[in-house]
């Protein structure tokens, strides 16, 4: 990597993306295998109610991808991403944002050192950048293990964690540019000399902006 070149951090879902592609996407792995879905509906009466609270959302969360994996290795999940890519309306030209693909294109094409650090499992992630003609830009996002027959969360590329994550990469901090959709990559943002918010919530906004005490540049993507 040249050493002397700009480092740009752009986060992955809602930044370049229209939609959380990890939730759709284990989604589709539930409804394609009814057995999958029917667990889940089981299991809801004990973990809907960890769903209303931030603290435990996690769990139900990781019960359903562990379920959507029973059955599965982390290989096979490449191949499962690239059959969920192609059943998509219009493929993975659904998914990405037009402004945002153009943007991260006019960085690379200036020199800048560009990086994509994400919460989405790595195995979606890299299937939908390859099919977008994006598969040569440095990826860091999240990371599954086995667990009982299913996969679970081993190294989760979000708010805080990003920062060793994006380090043992070679994409140690400070950064020249961060992108990203959300107030939890305030950490990403406060190592980072210019920050963009991609169609933020006003929440987002007033969160970030009250972190880092300067006006936050909103760019109207989504």
């Amino acid at each position: 990597m040249n050493q002397e070149s700009r480092v740009v951090v752009f986060d992955f879902d809602l930044t370049l993306t229209r939609w959380d592609t990890a939730d759709r996407f284990f989604r589709w792995m539930l409804r394609r295998d009814p057995w999958r879905f029917a667990l889940i509906l089981v299991a809801l009466p004990i973990l809907g109610p960890l769903l209303l609270a931030r603290s435990t959302r996690k769990w139900p969360i990781r019960f359903a991808v562990w379920v959507a994996t029973l059955g599965r290795s982390s290989d096979s999940l490449s191949v499962l991403a690239d059959e969920h890519i192609q059943s998509l309306p219009m493929g993975h030209a659904s998914v990405f944002l037009p402004a945002a693909t153009e943007q991260l294109q006019a960085h690379m094409d200036q020199g800048d050192q560009v990086v994509i650090a994400t919460g989405c499992v790595e195995a979606l992630a890299q299937a939908l950048l390859r099919h977008a003609g994006f598969g040569h830009v440095p990826l860091v996002a999240s990371t599954l293990r086995p667990f009982l027959g299913g996969l679970v969360r081993d190294q989760h590329c979000f708010g805080p964690n990003k920062i060793p994550m994006l380090s043992a990469r070679g994409f140690a901090p400070p950064w020249a540019i961060a992108y990203t959709d959300h107030h939890v990559d305030l950490p990403v943002l406060r190592l980072s000399s210019e920050r963009y918010l991609v169609s933020p919530k006003p929440k987002c906004i007033a969160r970030i902006e009250q972190a880092l005490g300067i006006k936050a540049t909103i760019l109207a993507w989504r």
